[in-house]
């Protein structure tokens, strides 16, 4: 699995004008070409907009879905949780074929709001996942305490279950912007030159040229996600710290 990784790496530094490996020699032109072309930077700010956005919204409902699922114990719960991680499990082809005529409807196509609403269905599960996975693992009694001493809903909600969700919910938020900053076959059917995001624009630049500009882009869209999978291990280590500190 690592190999891909081994090969972009080296070629995303090359001096030829086209990918080939191994490398003759090694330059950064592509890397300077990559932020000076407009292409690239227009693809870099939807992809980072839309996944800040994506991560909001799907850190948002994805919480306010497990809480009323595993704290409120509303009826169908079980039939809830699985439409609730079904856009998981759903082939993307099918969410984007499924999704284009409404987002059509809507008289979204090519721009970032339709992308950000379906990034957010398929994200949401995520965010669902570690937040009722963080629900379940504190007792609601802790929460009935708090009110039997006399906090309101609101309260008990902030200084109580808050502080149980938030890192799950942080999360869940990290994992819906990297699937989001990955996500292609949706985006090629939602976005337009304007709308762009980076995996489509690298799609498209692989359809006409080899230049190793995608390989330097590449290459740094390989670094945000290691960076991200590395956010995610700091906070968990973190918490556990914390936890036994309090032990």
């Amino acid at each position: 699995m690592l190999t891909p990784i081994l090969v972009i790496v080296p070629v995303s530094f090359s001096s030829d004008r086209y990918i080939s490996f191994p490398v003759p020699g090694y330059s950064s032109q592509w890397y300077l070409k990559m932020f000076e072309s407009e292409g690239y930077r227009l693809a870099i700010w939807n992809t980072l907009v839309t996944g800040v956005a994506v991560a909001a919204v799907a850190g948002i409902l994805g919480t306010l879905a497990a809480l009323a699922i595993v704290r409120g114990k509303i009826r169908f719960g079980t039939a809830l949780t699985g439409l609730a991680v079904a856009p998981l499990i759903m082939p993307q082809i099918i969410v984007a074929i499924g999704a284009y005529p409404i987002v059509a409807a809507a008289g979204l196509i090519g721009t970032k709001l339709g992308v950000i609403l379906i990034h957010s269905a398929i994200a949401l599960p995520l965010v669902f996942i570690t937040v009722s996975s963080a629900l379940r693992s504190y007792s609601p009694n802790m929460e009935l305490a708090a009110m039997t001493l006399g906090a309101n809903d609101w309260r008990t909600f902030i200084h109580v279950t808050w502080p149980m969700i938030r890192l799950g919910m942080t999360i869940g938020a990290i994992f819906a912007f990297a699937a989001s900053f990955d996500e292609i076959i949706i985006a090629l059917f939602l976005t337009d030159a304007s709308s762009v995001t980076l995996p489509v624009y690298m799609w498209n630049e692989l359809r006409f040229q080899m230049e190793p500009t995608i390989a330097a882009a590449s290459t740094a869209a390989i670094v945000v996600s290691l960076s991200l999978l590395s956010a995610v291990a700091l906070l968990q280590r973190t918490s556990n710290k914390k936890l036994n500190t309090q032990k």
